[in-house]
C-alpha cells in the first residue's frame, strides 16, 4: 500500500514537471541572451585587424577577471560609452585593458570587467550596470562620461526627477523570472537560440570591414541631417539634472559595495576642426522628439555646441567629485585630438587606448594601492 502511494506521488510529481516544461515551450516569453563571442576581421585605421569580443551573460567584458575573487586582488569595474564598449579592440587593447596591463606591471594584483554602451545617458547605463555592480562586488568604479548625456536626449526632452528616480531603481525579480530559471526546457531553448542569433551576428558583423561600413554609413546619415547651432537646454527640459541623479545613484551604489569611485570625463576628438571634412567623420545628433507629436527630424548640431555642452557636463561632475572627495579627471583634450587616437568623436584607436591608460594611471594607482592592502 505504501509502495503503491509512494508510486502515484513520484508520477505526479514527473507530470507536474513536464506540464510545468511543456508549458514553458509554449507560454514563456524570454529575451536570448547576447552572443557571447564574436570574431571581426577589423579594417579600421590604427586597430588592431582581428579582434575577439568575448562577453558574458549581461554584455560585459571580463579581462582576466575570475569566477571568485583571489586574496589580494582589486577588482576593477569600468563603466562608459564607446570608448568603453571598443567593439574594435581586444581586452588588451582598450583602455582598460592598457590600465589593468600598467597596473600589473607595478606589482599589483588587478582584475577588470567593462560594460560599455554607445548612445546610453549616464542614468540608463547606471540602471544597467547596477546588478552587474552589486554581483561582480568591485574594489573601485571607474566611470567614463560626459558625451551621450549631452546628445542622448531628444529634442523635447523634459526632466521629471520621480521617473529617473524609477528608471535609477533596480528592480527584484518577478515570479516570471523565477520560473523562467527553474524551467529546464526554457534553458535548453534559450542555448538553442542563442546558438542560433550567435551565428547570425558572426555572419553579419563577422565580415570583413563590417564595423568599418557600419560606421561610414552611419557618418554619412548623420552628414545629411540638418544642422542647428544647438538645443535649447534650460530647465525644465535640461538633462544635467538627471546627469548629477545619476552621479547620485553611484555615490550610493559604491557605498552600498564597499567600492570607491573614480570619475572622468570622456575624451573626445571635438575642438580642433580645419575643414568640413573633418565633421563630415563625426557621428553626433541630437534625436527628434520620441514621446510627443512632433515629425521634427533628428538634428546635427555644430561640433563647438557639443563641445561646450561636454564642458558643461564635465564642470558639473567636477563639483560634485569635490564635494564628495571623489578623484576626478577630465580626458577630454588631454588624448592628442587627431585621427591617429580617434576613430570618431570618442571611440579610440588603439594609441588613443595607450594614451587614455597612460593619463588615468597616476590617479587610478593610489587607489588601486589603497585597495590592495585591504
Amino acid at each position: 500500500m505504501l509502495s503503491k502511494l509512494l508510486r502515484r506521488i513520484l508520477l505526479a510529481a514527473l507530470l507536474m514537471v513536464v506540464l510545468f516544461e511543456a508549458a514553458g515551450w509554449l507560454i514563456f516569453k524570454f529575451p536570448l541572451d547576447p552572443p557571447r563571442t564574436l570574431l571581426l576581421k577589423n579594417d579600421l585605421p590604427g586597430c588592431t585587424k582581428d579582434v575577439k569580443l568575448v562577453f558574458d551573460r549581461r554584455q560585459t567584458r571580463r579581462f582576466s577577471l575570475a569566477d571568485q575573487k583571489q586574496p589580494g586582488t582589486v577588482r576593477i569595474f569600468c563603466l562608459g560609452g564607446w570608448a568603453t564598449l571598443a567593439m574594435n579592440q581586444n581586452d588588451p587593447d582598450t583602455w582598460w585593458g592598457r590600465l589593468q596591463s600598467a597596473l600589473t606591471a607595478k606589482g599589483l594584483k588587478v582584475e577588470t570587467a567593462a560594460r560599455g554602451a554607445e548612445r546610453t545617458s549616464l542614468a540608463d547605463n547606471v540602471a544597467l550596470t547596477t546588478p552587474i555592480i552589486e554581483s561582480l562586488r568591485p574594489d573601485i568604479i571607474i566611470v567614463n562620461a560626459g558625451f551621450d548625456d549631452a546628445l542622448v536626449h531628444p529634442l523635447d526632452y523634459q526632466y521629471n526627477a520621480a521617473a529617473v528616480a524609477a528608471r535609477l531603481t533596480p528592480q527584484p525579480p518577478s515570479l516570471r523570472d523565477h520560473l523562467v530559471s527553474f524551467s529546464q526546457s526554457v534553458r535548453f531553448k534559450r542555448w538553442w537560440s542563442t546558438r542560433r542569433e550567435m551565428g547570425l551576428a558572426q555572419n553579419t558583423i563577422g565580415r570583413t570591414d563590417a564595423l568599418r561600413t557600419s560606421i561610414s554609413n552611419a557618418q554619412a546619415a548623420v552628414a545629411k541631417l540638418p544642422v542647428v547651432d544647438g538645443v535649447p537646454r534650460n530647465p525644465p527640459n535640461d538633462p544635467l539634472a538627471e546627469y548629477l541623479d545619476a552621479l547620485k545613484a553611484l555615490d550610493a551604489l559604491a557605498a552600498r559595495t564597499g567600492a570607491s569611485l573614480i570619475l572622468t570625463g570622456e575624451p573626445s576628438l571635438l575642438g580642433e576642426f580645419t575643414s568640413i571634412s573633418d565633421e563630415e567623420r563625426l557621428l553626433g545628433y541630437v534625436s527628434a522628439s520620441i514621446h510627443g507629436d512632433r515629425a521634427d527630424r533628428p538634428a546635427r548640431p555644430l561640433p563647438s555646441w557639443i563641445l561646450s555642452e561636454m564642458n558643461r557636463f564635465a564642470s558639473a561632475t567636477q563639483s560634485h567629485a569635490a564635494a564628495k572627495g571623489i578623484p576626478w579627471i577630465n580626458l577630454n583634450g588631454l588624448v592628442p585630438r587627431d585621427t591617429n587616437h580617434f576613430v570618431t568623436e570618442v571611440m579610440l584607436t588603439d594609441a588613443g587606448a595607450a594614451k587614455m591608460a597612460e593619463i588615468l594611471l597616476p590617479t587610478v594607482e593610489p587607489v588601486v594601492r589603497s585597495k590592495s592592502t585591504r
